[in-house]
Parts: structure tokens; sequence; C-alpha cells
């Protein structure tokens, strides 16, 4: 059964894959996020604004 946190995962990964278009900003970012994952904390809206922005900007042009 699919957690509410796998599609949060998956844009994570997707960036991670992508580390060299992140800044550190980002990758900080993103380790923060994942830690409220793992300790089963919800994402605010603002916190899954800034992951779509992030993964727009990773995943753009491949």
């Amino acid at each position: 059964m699919a957690d509410w946190r796998d599609e949060y995962r998956t844009l994570i990964e997707d960036c991670r894959k992508r580390e060299q278009k992140l800044s550190a900003w980002d990758a900080d970012f993103l380790d923060s996020i994942s830690s409220r994952l793992d300790d089963n904390k919800p994402l605010t809206p603002k916190q899954i604004e800034c992951l779509d922005g992030i993964w727009e900007r990773a995943t753009k042009n491949g």
C-alpha cells in the first residue's frame, strides 16, 4: 500500500540524482524534509511548494 510520503520521497530522490544542479541550500533543504518524513511529520504547504520548485529546476532538460 502506498504511503502518503512516497510521492515526496520520489521527488527528493529525483533531485538527488541530479545533485550537480542543486545549490547547497537545496541539498540541505532536501535533507531537512527527508528527516521530517522519516519522523512521520507532514510537510507544510510552503515546504511542498519549495520541493516542487527544486524538483522543477533539477529535472528541467532531463
